[in-house]
């Protein structure tokens, strides 16, 4: 019981390290809307929580998150994990319930403010964590959300 304990405190402290060492900096992809448009049907997902998204909005918009991979990847509120064979593929960050006349301020900003959703590449054994501030043009407030995205690989 006392090796599998050490062994165990061992693995936490190699993924750690692992993870620590190789996060680096990334570089987020802006796309405009014609480029959006276009990897639609390469991201069904974002396609259709789109068109779930604009049935009922609310006040408090909230980050939502996937790591693309070949299964059919589903949003998740603040956190998502995913792992696959491929060295780097995208994060999809998505606010959820945005006001109707909103500016999003992302905090890489190459995304674009005027769009729900920003796709930033993401390497094995990397974190990503984005935030945004969607500022509600209409009555003057803003709401902080964020999400953080990690992408494991398989050896």
């Amino acid at each position: 019981m006392m090796n599998f304990k050490k062994e165990l405190v061992s693995f936490a402290a190699v993924s750690a390290f692992c993870l620590t060492v190789l996060t680096g900096n990334l570089a987020a992809q802006q796309f405009d809307q014609e480029a959006l448009d276009q990897a639609m049907p390469a991201l069904p997902e974002v396609s259709d929580a789109q068109s779930k998204g604009s049935q009922n909005r609310s006040s408090n918009p909230r980050m939502k998150c996937f790591v693309d991979t070949p299964a059919f990847d589903l949003f998740t509120f603040s956190v998502c994990i995913s792992s696959g064979t491929a060295f780097t593929t995208s994060a999809v960050f998505q606010i959820d319930s945005p006001p109707s006349n909103f500016t999003i301020l992302w905090s890489d900003s190459r995304c674009n403010s005027n769009l729900t959703t920003c796709v930033l590449p993401i390497r094995q054994y990397q974190q990503v964590t984005l935030s945004a501030t969607v500022l509600d043009n209409s009555n003057n407030t803003f709401t902080n959300t964020s999400a953080t995205a990690f992408y494991e690989g398989f050896l």
